[in-house]
């Protein structure tokens, strides 16, 4: 299987989640790739509830709920691009995205339970994909990336998050 390391086509801009990811295959990396970190810390999240860092700035329900819009968007590019689909599909905006959602309306357990399953999902799609697919790339956002690149920003992304949410966020319980 695949790791990281084998990523020669992606965008700049993903690089700092691909580097979050482990280079290990992917395979081995999707299952709690992030997620665990959510489901670990689900009790400090919660005592977080919807206190934010700075003005404007999304509750941790948002980041999740945007964690999962975000891998439902990848996966639909993975697919794609593996199926040798040469469309070239558009970019999307995070923040109408989060503004449009009623994250703050679904307890933190169901949205985490969510992204359990949509996280399933996109491991049975990637289980399922070979060297050849993985390495097939596509434009997204007026931008080439490979399948393989797709799978491990899933992973880093979560990660990133979380570290967010470590740094600014888990302050905020104290107060």
């Amino acid at each position: 299987m695949l790791t990281k390391t084998d990523i020669t086509v992606v965008p700049e801009y993903y690089l700092k989640y691909i580097q979050l990811a482990p280079d290990i295959p992917l395979i081995d990396a999707l299952p709690e790739g992030g997620i665990k970190l959510y489901m670990d810390h689900a009790l400090y999240l919660e005592k977080i509830g919807d206190k934010v860092y700075a003005p404007g700035k999304w509750t941790v329900r948002q980041i999740v709920e945007h964690l999962m819009d975000t891998e439902r968007i990848f996966m639909n590019r993975a697919l794609r691009f593996a199926r040798n689909d040469k469309t070239e599909l558009p970019g999307f905006d995070e923040n109408q995205y989060v503004a449009a959602a009623r994250s703050n309306e679904i307890s933190l357990k169901n949205l985490l339970l969510q992204f359990i399953t949509i996280r399933s999902a996109t491991l049975a799609t990637y289980a399922n994909f070979n060297r050849e697919e993985l390495l097939r790339t596509g434009f997204a956002n007026d931008q080439e990336i490979s399948v393989l690149a797709l799978g491990y920003i899933q992973v880093g992304h979560a990660i990133h998050h979380f570290n967010v949410i470590k740094e600014r966020y888990f302050p905020l319980i104290e107060q």
